[in-house]
């Protein structure tokens, strides 16, 4: 079935489902418009975002409610895969939902007079490659794309600054507070005293509504952080490094539902994407056929899916190198097959029982070997570190002398990762994977200091973490 199939109404109920490519089916109760023209009373629409494949709920997806008047609301779903639109009122709707990495879904919502029963949304994974393969591609950038930067653009919602604009524009700053008498520059907002700031849906504090920020830097090292007292919000941690691209709203414009609230009624907004979301290009589609077996006595397929070790994210055409010993010989077959479009590969036609040797490339990146018996029905799902990992390198000082300190044990909380700083005090922790950390400073003598970090893929983060002293204030080293 290639196109969107209405049943026919039975009393109050009806389903929409949507085409099996997207593999989702709204359930919605949908209430009878009354003949008369009195007011209606506004509704709650909930419900749960899940995948298709294994019924896991799907953290961070963009839900969208818009009117046929084009006016819209977002939100983001939680850990649980909720999301919920309060005070709705009943009319024809369109509810989008786009999360990285599943296939993107738009169906029409109708919604009556009474409120819905929570909508069932299942999203089938749709593989998007973090790396080029082959060939470069012209393209906007799928994680961009799929935050709603472009379609916000194209319907005019407010001023756009491309990645390019930024590419060109960051040159020469250090802290990303400092950026932003730049990028209010090209889009002046009112003399508010403080204009919100959101980096990839989250608020990292507040720009001066002038236009202006602080004539100098407190970091020009660009170690993100302040030798003074710690700043008081992630905008003046963060490097400009961190950004990629940029929408300003106008005090009364429309305003993505992650940023709408009284002070972004009143003084407009500023939304900031990471380089991380910005700079992956896209990628063609590629179209492999999966072999068929051919149901011979005494032999079996194998399958199975193929991600990046980090995100989990599939990659389609990806290489699967089998190996396999043949049927009574000590000689071992070696074949080669693709994933396709979703990241699955098949191996056909081989012997019952066989130990097979399965590894998978992607591009210039190799997975390990694993070994698995060929059985029937077996699903070997397959990894390849594609996404590289980030560090954090940093100096570990007393926080009132400002001279480093030597021999202090640096761990990052929740993890293996661990080291101690040198007599220099600095120290160097690599092999992290994109996420948020908490760094924790263990010092003898000293109160322990912990900071939070987070890590974009191949980033380096750099810190600076003060620590005071239990007894003496100058301190110079920690005690056994």
């Amino acid at each position: 079935m290639t196109g969107t199939r209405k049943r026919r109404r039975r009393g109050l109920k009806a389903t929409l489902v949507r085409p099996t490519l997207l593999a989702v089916t709204l359930a919605a109760i949908v209430g009878t418009a009354p003949e008369t023209t009195a007011a209606q009373e506004a509704v709650e629409v909930a419900g749960t975002i899940v995948d298709d494949g294994t019924g896991a709920p799907i953290e961070g997806a963009t839900v969208r409610l818009s009117d046929s008047a084009g006016s819209a609301r977002e939100t983001i779903t939680g850990p649980d895969g909720t999301f919920a639109f309060a005070q709705v009122l009943p009319g024809e709707y369109t509810l989008a939902v786009r999360r990285f990495g599943y296939e993107v879904l738009s169906a029409p919502l109708e919604i009556g007079s009474e409120a819905p029963p929570r909508l069932d949304v299942r999203l089938q994974p749709q593989a998007i490659p973090l790396d080029p393969l082959e060939v470069g591609v012209e393209g906007r950038p799928p994680r961009l794309a799929e935050s709603g930067f472009y379609e916000r653009m194209e319907e005019g919602w407010g001023v756009f600054l491309e990645p390019e604009w930024i590419e060109a524009n960051k040159v020469g700053f250090v802290r990303l507070s400092d950026f932003m008498s730049t990028l209010q520059m090209r889009a002046p907002l009112p003399r508010c005293a403080k204009i919100p700031v959101y980096l990839d849906r989250r608020p990292i504090g507040a720009a001066d509504g002038s236009g202006t920020s602080r004539p100098y830097s407190l970091n020009p090292e660009g170690t993100f952080r302040s030798p003074d007292d710690p700043p008081p919000t992630l905008l003046e941690e963060l490097s400009v490094y961190d950004v990629g691209a940029a929408e300003l709203y106008q005090p009364g414009s429309k305003v993505p539902f992650f940023a709408w609230d009284g002070a972004s009624m009143f003084c407009g907004a500023i939304i900031l994407w990471s380089n991380w979301t910005a700079e992956t290009p896209e990628i063609p589609q590629i179209e492999v056929e999966l072999c068929e077996p051919a149901g011979r006595p005494g032999e079996v397929a194998l399958e199975g899916f193929v991600n990046d070790e980090v995100t989990e994210v599939r990659l389609p055409a990806a290489h699967v190198i089998a190996s396999f010993p043949t049927s009574g010989s000590l000689e071992r077959v070696e074949t080669v097959v693709r994933t396709d479009s979703l990241g699955r590969y098949r191996l056909c036609d081989l012997p019952v029982e066989a130990e097979v040797e399965l590894s998978a490339a992607y591009g210039p990146h190799s997975g390990l070997p694993s070994v698995v018996p060929a059985t029937a029905g077996a699903e070997v799902r397959l990894g390849v570190p594609v996404t590289p990992p980030g560090s954090v390198t940093g100096l570990a000082v007393n926080e009132v002398t400002r001279q480093p300190l030597e021999a202090v044990r640096i761990i990052v909380d929740d993890t293996d990762f661990r080291t101690v700083t040198d007599r220099t005090g600095a120290f160097s922790l690599k092999g992290l994977p994109p996420g948020s950390y908490k760094i924790r400073a263990l010092c003898g003598g000293f109160d322990s200091s912990v900071q939070t970090v987070d890590i974009t893929a191949g980033q380096q983060v750099r810190v600076v973490i003060g620590l005071r002293s239990k007894g003496t204030p100058r301190r110079t080293r920690c005690s056994a």
